[in-house]
């Protein structure tokens, strides 16, 4: 699943169609846990971290909260214009998460904590 990071507000956006068993379980808790891997680059694939980011989701409908939801599209597009038909359209809701806590992991199984409220582990 593709996701915007928006440094300005601290938060996370992505999206996805209102059809699915993914949105049928936001729907019904708000906390969400968000694995990130980095996959390396060039001859690197292997990547150096993976990050389990734990925090609360918000489903911004166009119908409900269009000024955000249209300013979270707008900005999750330009970040992944290669993939309009998961971000665009009448089904699809626009997804904010804020991010409470994380376990940062590096390929040699080293566990960094970090919260919010502290800024560090």
């Amino acid at each position: 699943m593709r996701f915007t990071y928006l440094p300005e507000e601290e938060t996370i956006v992505m999206s996805t169609n209102v059809k699915t068993k993914k949105y049928d379980m936001l729907e019904k808790q708000n906390g969400v846990a968000l694995l990130i891997h980095d996959f390396g680059e060039g001859d690197n694939l292997t990547g150096e971290y993976s990050i389990t980011l734990n925090g609360t989701v918000c489903v911004e409908m166009p119908t409900s909260a269009v000024v955000m939801a249209e300013k979270y599209r707008s900005a999750h597009l330009k970040n992944n214009p290669e993939y309009p038909q998961f971000i665009v359209g009448k089904d699809i809701a626009m997804l904010r998460v804020d991010v409470a806590t994380a376990r940062i992991c590096n390929i040699n199984d080293e566990v960094l904590k970090w919260n919010v409220m502290s800024g560090n582990k």
